[in-house]
């Protein structure tokens, strides 16, 4: 009787190789989602996220401009499209990005684009109002409906003071067209500044201690003073409200060298 030769099944050390591979690949692959993920708009994001939890009734869908996106950008959002909800009550302001939609919602529904300004900076709130709203020509004194604009924007404030560290309100005169000054600018500026200061002071800022009062004079114009459309322009008041303030920071870290501190 033939006895079979009997080959030895060759065992290959090397196979758990290939599965090793693939889970490397595919744990590669999850890290990069991560990444491409991580690299998307914040803001876009938030306002992604505020879309989902807000009221159905309150979102409106607008197209962003190309402006937003930086040059070779993609955005994130197919067709450059995104839910950004409208901010028109006091009680749906929760953070500076509500406040910001809020006070362009009110200047929009009043039309009052040709005198007011609103933008929104990292830290910052920032609102230009034409001096013309608050104020008769040479004047310090708050027109009623001066009060009345302020009545909507110390509303808003309110809502994020506990986020804010300051509330500033800066004063601007144009340089005068006539050979007698009526009145110091930096004088009118600095008066000016303090009386919306006063209106918001106790009545919608709860802490004066974050409101600040500047006046510049005709020293800071945002136009050339050759005509009166372009003096009407520098004749404004701005306030601005940020998350941080800096300057108060190095204050207080200089104080500490003394032991001292600002309560």
């Amino acid at each position: 009787m033939i006895k079979k030769n009997k080959k030895k099944r060759e065992v290959k050390k090397d196979g758990w190789l290939v599965t090793y591979s693939d889970m490397v690949t595919l744990i590669l692959v999850f890290f990069i989602l991560l990444y491409s993920i991580s690299t998307i708009d914040q803001e876009k994001y938030r306002l992604l996220v505020k879309a989902f939890t807000r009221d159905p009734k309150t979102l409106e869908q607008i197209r962003l401009m190309e402006s937003e996106l930086e040059a070779g950008e993609l955005d994130p959002l197919e067709g450059g499209i995104i839910d950004e909800y409208v901010v028109d009550n006091l009680d749906d302001i929760i953070d500076f990005y509500d406040l910001y939609l809020y006070l362009k919602n009110y200047v929009a529904e009043n039309k009052l684009e040709h005198a007011v300004q609103v933008e929104k900076g990292e830290n910052i709130v920032y609102v230009r109002f034409m001096s013309s709203l608050f104020f008769e020509p040479d004047k310090a004194v708050l027109l009623e409906g001066g009060k009345e604009i302020l009545d909507h924007v110390g509303g808003a404030l309110s809502r994020v003071e506990q986020l804010s560290k300051f509330v500033r309100i800066d004063g601007h005169t144009a340089e005068a067209d006539r050979a007698i000054e009526v009145v110091s600018d930096r004088d009118l500026s600095t008066e000016r500044a303090n009386a919306v200061l006063k209106y918001l002071e106790g009545q919608y800022i709860k802490d004066p201690a974050k409101l600040i009062a500047v006046g510049y004079g005709m020293h800071r114009p945002v136009a050339p003073n050759d005509s009166e459309t372009n003096r009407a322009k520098n004749r404004r008041v701005e306030i601005i409200v940020g998350e941080r303030d800096m300057l108060q920071e190095e204050l207080e870290k200089i104080y500490s060298l003394s032991g001292e501190y600002i309560d």
